[in-house]
């Protein structure tokens, strides 16, 4: 079996029994390969704060393993990104109480932390709020904005990006998304201005340029005006311009 690690990519003899080994399998059935628990933290938080990708984080291993040959180490590249998902996916979920449960499921947003600050109701705020504040002590307060150089290009193979936790995050559901942007109806299908009079307002200009290599031209999200934090199941990407 090939053991990836930190220090670098292993093969050895395995002889299965019922100690707890720290190791997550490439596969369910009858697996060859294995990544330890240490790899894969160091993974996401390489991922996290020093931008490394999956390929160059992989390198880095087989270069620990065989720096004068590092073409010798065996590629489990593609095992790494499939593991490293479920890694993910499988952490969030414990951290928000799910990891154990498989009956419950986490709903919208439910893998996802709102801001701490703000009032909510029985998590920050006495049972009794609402006769001790005035309404307006507790009223939330959101922004909307938008990233539109945050572009995301067409897959080859959409059918392979399958996402384990849709709609659970940040992000809205895919699905009941795209089902309200084909109801919608653009600025320009009712006749509105093709382009703004407003000066150096590229939002609404670039709203009708046709980028068919684009799946989506942005995105935006909703925030707490006060802290900045992002809301649940609030971010959306954007189709079109704004749209």
């Amino acid at each position: 079996m090939t053991i990836v690690h930190t220090e670098g990519i292993f093969t050895h003899e395995v002889s299965w029994c019922s100690c707890p080994e720290k190791t997550f399998p490439a596969s369910i059935s009858k697996p060859k390969t294995a990544f330890t628990f240490e790899v894969l933290n160091h993974f996401l938080i390489d991922a996290l704060e020093c931008k490394t990708s999956a390929m160059s984080f992989y390198q880095k291993l087989k270069r620990f393993t065989n720096n004068a040959f590092p073409d010798r180490v065996p590629d489990r590249y593609r095992e790494l990104m499939r593991v490293s998902q479920l890694w993910r996916d499988l952490k969030h979920r414990k951290w928000f109480g799910f990891g154990h449960d498989t009956e419950l499921d986490p709903g919208e947003g439910g893998l996802a932390l709102f801001c701490p600050a703000c009032p909510q109701p029985g998590i920050n705020l006495p049972p009794d709020w609402k006769a001790r504040y005035d309404s307006n002590t507790v009223t939330r307060q959101y922004v909307i904005d938008g990233n539109f150089t945050a572009q995301h290009m067409k897959m080859n193979k959409p059918e392979m990006d399958v996402s384990l936790s849709d709609g659970k995050g940040y992000m809205v559901s895919e699905i009941p998304y795209q089902s309200h942007l084909q109801q919608s109806v653009d600025n320009k299908e009712v006749g509105g201005p093709k382009r703004s009079t407003c000066s150096n307002h590229r939002a609404i200009n670039a709203a009708n340029i046709n980028k068919s290599n684009l799946r989506s031209t942005g995105i935006g999200a909703t925030a707490c005006a006060r802290h900045g934090c992002f809301v649940p199941h609030s971010v959306v990407d954007f189709q079109k311009g704004e749209r």
